[in-house]
């Protein structure tokens, strides 16, 4: 799947756009909740915050964890059990989470936690920083990497939104921001001959740009689908703007 070539429409335009795949993993924080986090049993993984002043609280003998900043690294003890272990992170608002920490036989790694609050103001941020098309072809690149871009909430998903008896579509991540949402779909033709597929195919009222990963699929075979559009606040944002006249704002202000 990764480091193929695959083809972004924006507004019906062809672009061309080859990617490498990151090894990435978000995780949205919610209070009161556990998140259960894969880190590797042998080497140092770095869990990184979106703001600095962390505290970490645990009763776990295996751990040893060190605090810079922002960043958290975490080394389970050589020889350690295979346990999960429980660590509490207190965020410099007060806010209290809690992880459950599971060493695996894999690499190091890298989780990012998003904060929802915090979160939407980094979004922002970030789709303001970027031009039009770019902030669309950026978006479809950080899901084809699996590396969500700054403040994006990652939602896992099994949501069956097939449209047509030949193919079945399965939207399996969103991406979440503050005017734009991506949405990863997994298509699988489920017919008995080959099928071809473009993007215009899959471009509807409201949808940006669409991206497919392998636009031609045997029975059975399966492919990508990479998708943004508005989030959902703001098409209702831009509909409250349609029926609002300035005229009528300016009268207030008298």
């Amino acid at each position: 799947m990764k480091g193929k070539k695959f083809c972004v429409i924006v507004a019906f335009l062809m672009l061309g756009l080859c990617f490498k795949a990151y090894g990435l993993t978000a995780v949205t924080f919610t209070e009161g909740e556990s998140a259960f986090i894969d880190l590797s049993s042998k080497d140092l993984n770095l869990i990184k915050f979106p703001s600095p002043g962390i505290r970490v609280y645990t009763s776990s003998k295996v751990l040893d964890i060190k605090i810079d900043e922002r960043n958290v690294f975490v080394k389970f003890s050589e020889g350690a059990p295979s346990v999960a272990q429980e660590v509490f992170f207190v965020l410099s608002s007060g806010e209290v989470f809690s992880m459950i920490l599971v060493p695996r036989e894999i690499p190091a790694q890298t989780i990012v936690v998003r904060i929802p609050k915090e979160s939407m103001s980094e979004a922002l941020s970030w789709e303001t920083s970027h031009s039009y098309i770019a902030g669309l072809k950026e978006l479809i690149k950080a899901m084809y990497e699996e590396k969500p871009p700054r403040g994006f909430v990652v939602k896992e998903a099994v949501l069956d939104k097939s449209r047509w008896k030949e193919v079945r579509a399965v939207l399996k991540k969103i991406y979440q921001g503050a005017t734009l949402q991506g949405e990863v779909y997994e298509l699988t033709n489920v017919s008995r001959e080959t099928q071809r597929f473009l993007e215009k195919e899959f471009y509807e009222k409201g949808i940006l740009a669409v991206s497919i990963e392998k636009h031609e699929l045997r029975p059975q075979e399966k492919t990508a689908l990479y998708i943004v559009k508005k989030t959902k606040a703001q098409r209702e944002f831009e509909k409250v703007l349609q029926k609002t006249n300035p005229l009528d704002v300016l009268k207030e202000d008298k």
